[in-house]
């Protein structure tokens, strides 16, 4: 399985449903993510340009991708950025083998 980073902005209606809900967000995130097949790691409300922050582990991307478009078509979310993480020994193995020539003039 993968590990993702879900960034999220609540809509009106969402930002609406926390302030004056009484939801639980975290076991809101962790039944739909298990819907999919995933995990839920962890789950944050945070302070700047995103609303919240998602940790979850899962089989592919898309099982994310669909997550955040069920969000977004209820109207909850007005951005999702899903982030794959990845490993960096992989990377390194992989760019080693890289060949490349940058352009010259």
């Amino acid at each position: 399985m993968s590990i993702f980073v879900s960034l999220g902005i609540y809509s009106q209606k969402g930002a609406d449903g926390i302030i004056n809900g009484d939801s639980d967000r975290k076991a809101a995130m962790e039944k739909m993510v298990s819907s999919v097949g995933g995990k839920l790691i962890d789950y944050h409300i945070t302070r700047g340009q995103y609303d919240f922050v998602m940790i979850a582990e899962a089989e592919s991307f898309e099982s994310m991708a669909a997550c955040a478009l069920k969000a977004k078509a209820a109207g909850t979310l007005t951005e999702a950025v899903t982030l794959e993480s990845v490993d960096l020994n992989k990377v390194r193995e992989m760019g080693n083998k890289v060949d490349f020539s940058p352009p010259t003039s």
